[in-house]
């Protein structure tokens, strides 16, 4: 055990030199927020904002604007037994808008991780990295991108709906299978980067859980060890925040404690945020080297080795 987190540690630290060498890697999240804000604001606004005869400030207005989306009847069964003397239902309108903004979510999610992966794999190569770049990648891989989007959005939405319609075994069940799917699918996107021609998206999981199946339980030890690492850096701090917030209220100091709680929570989300590209970057070092036996320059075999315990034949 106290080896593997040495071996985290270490994985942290290569994976935080990728990224302190290639600074751009760290826009990549923020313009998929930015594109995620965006189009959700693109969505609402025409809902929000269509004429109903009554002022955007007045109730009425909103209340018109759900019963567009929405219907109210007779309590079910579900409601009925939680006091409830109605149930509210969505209409096809409502139903048809949520999917197609899941989808284009979903398509839109994909495209960007798409050029971020791409983005890594050239840090890891020692190429330029843009999001620019990254971008123009992806867009040449429009087709896998929306094949996979859809066929992944439809799967999702199969789980998301059996598991709200069946009982409580049910349910474990299907979260099963939702964890099973949800780990099958960790190596989709670097699957759709390197491949040539991944338009089959069938083919694109069966890769994906391919490279999961050549190794046992302990298959992403490594990754895990990388987030211990992480772990001991937060707890670390954790332990600073306490006594630098005890020194202001002992001080009896109001802006050193407000200092101390905002600076904390800066830090946090700073580390937070870059512990998500390194385990991104970690990922994409881990998949090279189960696929295809490449280790990227940095990361040892030896280290990798630690990550991925081959299956016996």
């Amino acid at each position: 055990m106290i080896e593997r987190l040495q071996n985290g540690w270490r994985l942290m630290l290569q994976s935080f030199g990728v990224i302190r060498g290639n600074p751009r890697l760290l826009l990549f999240p923020i313009a998929t927020a930015a594109m995620t804000m965006v189009m959700a604001v693109l969505f609402m606004t025409p809902i929000a904002l269509e004429p109903t005869g009554h002022r955007y400030t007045e109730s009425a207005h909103w209340e018109t604007v759900g019963s567009r989306f929405f219907v109210e009847g007779p309590a079910d069964a579900y409601d009925a037994a939680h006091g409830r003397k109605t149930t509210v239902s969505p209409k096809p309108l409502a139903l048809a808008t949520f999917a197609l903004f899941y989808f284009v979510s979903m398509f839109f999610a994909t495209f960007f991780n798409v050029a971020f992966t791409h983005a890594i794999f050239n840090a890891l190569d020692g190429k330029p990295v843009s999001v620019s770049d990254g971008l123009s990648f992806a867009l040449t891989k429009l087709k896998p991108i929306l094949m996979w989007s859809l066929f992944a959005g439809v799967i999702g939405y199969l789980i998301k709906m059996l598991e709200q319609r069946v009982g409580l075994l049910g349910q474990f069940i299907v979260r099963l299978i939702g964890t099973a799917w949800s780990v099958a699918a960790v190596f989709v996107i670097p699957v759709l980067v390197l491949e040539e021609h991944p338009d089959n998206p069938i083919g694109v999981i069966k890769q994906s859980a391919g490279v999961i199946r050549k190794t046992w339980g302990e298959a992403l030890a490594g990754y895990a060890g990388l987030q211990v690492g992480g772990m001991i850096i937060g707890a670390a701090t954790v332990g600073a925040f306490a006594f630098a917030l005890f020194a202001g209220f002992y001080l009896q100091s109001v802006w050193l404690a407000v200092a101390t709680i905002v600076g904390w929570l800066a830090f946090a989300f700073a580390f937070s945020y870059v512990m998500n590209v390194a385990s991104q970057v970690y990922l994409c070092v881990l998949y090279r080297y189960a696929a295809a036996g490449t280790a990227t320059p940095g990361f040892a075999p030896e280290m990798l080795n630690m990550a991925w315990r081959p299956k016996k034949s």
